[in-house]
């Protein structure tokens, strides 16, 4: 860890918003590698699950760092994460279509029989394409980055 004289008397600097993360995964990702580096981090919301939009909400997890580690940090996050970063994975998106996909076919085989049986009102089978959305996922965005000001722009 960078030791700096302005430091306050408890030996801590201010902790600056570095960047906000929706996933969870992508802020333990982000994390561990500032602190490989010699970065002091910390994580808001770190407990919060990934699959929980209670998170989101919240304003996503937040990293932080000491204002005199907040250039270093911004040095690493630029040579890191450079232009690619802004790619979302399709691989996950497939992924969570083909369970989708798997959910669906054991519900509407019970949607059709229930109909069949005259037990399923009209009311509740135009409903059940809204099942889906009880399906957890972990949320996928694009991450907000503060950058120092020599990186920003």
């Amino acid at each position: 860890m960078v030791e700096n004289p302005d430091d306050d008397a408890a030996g801590q600097g201010e902790m600056v918003l570095l960047a906000a993360l929706v996933s969870r995964v992508e802020a333990l990702v982000v994390g561990s590698m500032l602190e490989a580096a010699g970065i002091f981090v910390h994580i808001d919301g770190l407990h919060h699950a990934s699959v929980s939009v209670n998170s989101v909400a919240l304003g996503g997890h937040r990293i932080r760092v000491p204002d005199y580690q907040h250039k270093e940090a911004s040095e690493i996050l630029l040579e890191v994460l450079g232009d690619d970063e802004w790619g979302f994975s399709y691989g996950l998106r497939r992924a969570v279509l083909r369970v989708m996909a798997l959910w669906s076919v054991p519900y509407i085989i019970a949607i059709v029989f229930f109909v069949m049986v005259g037990k399923a009102s009209l009311f509740a089978v135009l409903l059940s394409p809204l099942s889906a959305l009880s399906l957890p996922v972990n949320p996928q965005g694009r991450g907000d980055y503060f950058l120092a000001e020599e990186f920003a722009g």
